[in-house]
């Protein structure tokens, strides 16, 4: 028999358990709701649960095979997760590639700046073996993509080394998913990834510099297909590596897979990508207009001085000094993007900061985590070049707010963001506040997708040809509109 240490809210549970049931079924049995749309079957990838010392896993794939600890996600990051399937594509597995292995692997990767997540599927089925996520080792070289760049541009061998880091921490999981499988080197066949133009680039080994310098001309948009003979990456020797097609220099393949995913009935919304680079898209009919902001690593925790990226111990919810939300139920280490957009909106709210972004002193969350002047003005920044970007969009398309239908906020920020915070410090449109939902990691999601089924490539061709991209440093009205927007207005 084996020790089940349940954690859920504060709360904790201890079950007991023989091992021949899948953590799922053993939640289940004992009456914890836990979110499986696809009923269990591997397909969905929603039925996440942590568990100590090993990090997220699928509890419908995960058989205890001792003693462990499980963090059940609180009942809104549930609710979340059943918002977002709403949302989101599910094609069933349909395509007509030949397995070169009976038990043949794939792999759909999200390749964030900061974060990156890798989907497992077994390709004849289509099931989701596996869900990693991991830090991207390039942060040590720089935040955001323009430090990066820069870096390749300083450095002799820059490019080569954040390629070799970059690969060798892809392998370093695809080795460990290998050994958990028991399976051959060379039974992962097919890798699909979707990211932004230049973490493309130095992922392919292609000189990312241009990609600063205007007229920013990336060495390439369109989707890639490398055989593995020509990739770093552990695949078998007749397996490929494709990266999904991006729209422009910083407009990426993360965007295209997260449009081509959505499943709404809609004929204008907003799609929003709230990291470094600030990717947006308006949809209008059968016209897509997209825009890149330079909103910096504010929201993604660099930067501040007491930042971090969403993960365990981070305050990710603050409505006072007495009453926070911290990831994994832990004592706080610091805070990321979401904490402190509350932050800024609480201090507005209660008069401890004026309009101009100006505090009286710095700002205590929690013992040794603070809120400070300096820290303000880059949410100050970064939030208005976000907000403008929207407003940009929307006089290209001759649109206004009442006659969007909706905004959907991808990416990690988007699913711990605190919808009334993000439009009480001017982040996002006041008018969409009730029209504004969570679509979480839909770049991997689209990035699945694309591996699974045939199909969906035709929804990726169809965003790519229904795209055009918007210069911000060349439109006259962005500047003025950035200015205009620096505010914290009530």
């Amino acid at each position: 028999m084996y020790k089940i240490l349940l954690r859920e809210n504060s709360q904790t549970r201890v079950i007991q358990t023989q091992g021949q049931q899948s953590l799922l079924e053993i939640l289940r049995n004992e009456d914890y709701s836990i979110y499986a749309p696809c009923g269990g079957k591997g397909r969905c990838g929603k039925c996440l649960v942590d568990i100590k010392g090993e990090g997220k896993v699928l509890a419908c794939n995960y058989y205890p095979a001792g003693d462990i600890e499980v963090i059940l996600p609180a009942k809104e990051e549930a609710q979340i997760l059943a918002t977002q399937t709403a949302y989101l594509e599910d094609f069933p597995p349909a395509h007509s590639r030949q397995l070169l292995h009976p038990d043949a692997y794939g792999a759909a990767i999200d390749l964030g700046t900061t974060t990156i997540v890798c989907y497992f599927v077994h390709l004849a089925s289509g099931r989701i073996v596996k869900i990693s996520s991991w830090m991207n080792p390039q942060t040590a070289y720089g935040a955001d993509v323009i430090s990066r760049i820069s870096y390749c541009q300083e450095n002799p061998g820059g490019l080569k080394l954040l390629q070799k880091i970059l690969t060798e921490s892809i392998n370093k999981e695809f080795n460990s998913f290998l050994s958990e499988m028991k399976a051959g080197k060379q039974q992962i066949q097919e890798t699909v990834i979707a990211g932004n133009t230049t973490m493309l680039h130095i992922l392919l080994g292609y000189n990312p510099e241009p990609l600063a310098l205007a007229p920013f001309t990336p060495a390439f948009t369109a989707q890639q297909v490398h055989k593995a003979e020509n990739s770093s990456l552990l695949l078998h020797p007749l397996g490929r590596l494709i990266t999904l097609p991006c729209i422009s220099a910083y407009v990426g393949s993360d965007i295209v897979a997260g449009l081509a995913v959505l499943k709404v009935p809609l004929q204008h919304y907003l799609f929003l990508d709230i990291g470094t680079n600030g990717e947006m898209a308006l949809v209008k009919g059968e016209e897509i207009f997209t825009c890149a902001t330079a909103a910096g690593p504010a929201f993604e925790g660099a930067g501040l001085s007491s930042g971090m990226p969403a993960l365990k111990g981070a305050i990710a919810a603050f409505e006072s000094p007495s009453n926070y939300k911290v990831i994994g139920d832990v004592r706080p280490v610091g805070i990321c993007g979401s904490g402190v957009i509350d932050s800024v909106a609480w201090l507005r709210r209660n008069h401890l900061m004026d309009e101009s972004g100006l505090i009286q002193q710095d700002f205590e969350i929690y013992p040794g985590i603070q809120i400070t002047q300096a820290d303000i003005r880059e949410i100050q920044l970064a939030k208005s070049a976000i907000y403008s970007g929207i407003k940009i969009l929307l006089k290209r398309a001759g649109l206004n707010f009442q006659e969007l239908e909706a905004l959907f906020l991808a990416g990690g920020l988007g699913n711990y963001i605190h919808i009334p915070s993000a439009v009480e410090i001017g982040l996002l449109p006041a008018e969409l506040k009730d029209k504004t939902f969570a679509v979480g990691n839909s770049a991997g999601i689209g990035a699945l997708q694309f591996l699974r089924s045939e199909v969906f490539a035709n929804k990726v061709d169809r965003v790519i040809q229904q795209s055009q991209y918007i210069e911000l440093s060349d439109d006259e009205d962005f500047a003025l509109e950035f200015a205009m927007n620096m505010d914290f207005l009530k």
